[in-house]
């Protein structure tokens, strides 16, 4: 669960064999070979881009693999976002390697948690932001301290914007499946009262406001959410 790459400028259309799927891109459930890990495509659609890392510069170094079933939760939650208010897309940072392993581990440096990022089973994402010219994987906040990188928020994320934020993560847990969106604690309290207005207002229904489960920290308690999740937020999905 850890920071943004830079976007490698077009890496072959970005991989140009994704053919766009229009038939699944306002699918919110997932009814057949639901288990199956598949490469996140398309690219881009509607409400969301897939952005590449430094590393993926070639489909088998690609970590943009997820369950089928996660995906397919994805596309509808930004697409619903989308439809509602507008705006720049949402970036999708890393998934899984194409053999389900946490991404890193073919060059024997995970980059994530073991044990996350595997089997698709998890992805990053970007913030909604403000002021911003798109939604990658970045800061939303100051985060550094005497010229020292301290890897979380260290002052309010001035650039979130917290309501897009809410509404896809209140629209993600429409499905019973996600298990936790994890965010950085500077961000909780902005987000968490987006997600009340928009659940007394209707437009989250009740049974996934009732869902929703946040993971962060506000102090480091060893859980693993308080580094890290300046720049993007994490959301992991349960069978």
């Amino acid at each position: 669960m850890v920071g943004c790459g830079v976007a490698i400028a077009v890496v072959a259309s970005h991989f140009a064999l994704r053919i766009p799927r229009t038939d699944a891109l306002q699918q919110r459930d997932c009814t057949e070979r639901c288990e199956e890990l598949v490469w996140f495509a398309p690219a881009r659609g509607p409400g969301y881009e897939d952005v590449p890392l430094d590393d993926e510069v070639a489909l088998p170094d690609s970590t943009s693999y997820l369950r089928r079933d996660l995906m397919i939760a994805i596309k509808y939650a930004a697409a619903k976002v989308a439809h509602l208010s507008g705006g720049h897309p949402l970036a999708l940072g890393d998934m899984s390697d194409r053999n389900g392993a946490t991404p890193g581990t073919a060059n024997g440096a995970p980059r994530h948690p073991r044990n996350t990022h595997v089997a698709g089973r998890d992805i990053d994402l970007g913030y909604y932001q403000r002021g911003m010219p798109d939604n990658h994987l970045r800061p939303i906040c100051a985060h550094v301290t005497d010229g020292v990188e301290q890897w979380h928020c260290t002052a309010p994320p001035t650039s979130l914007d917290a309501r897009r934020t809410a509404l896809f993560i209140g629209f993600l847990f429409e499905s019973t499946h996600v298990r936790i969106v994890g965010i950085d604690g500077a961000a909780a309290a902005p987000i968490r009262r987006a997600l009340q207005r928009e659940c007394t207002d209707g437009t989250i229904e009740a049974e996934a406001c009732a869902r929703v489960h946040l993971g962060y920290e506000t102090s480091d308690t060893g859980r693993l959410w308080y580094f890290g999740h300046h720049n993007h937020m994490h959301v992991s999905w349960r069978e």
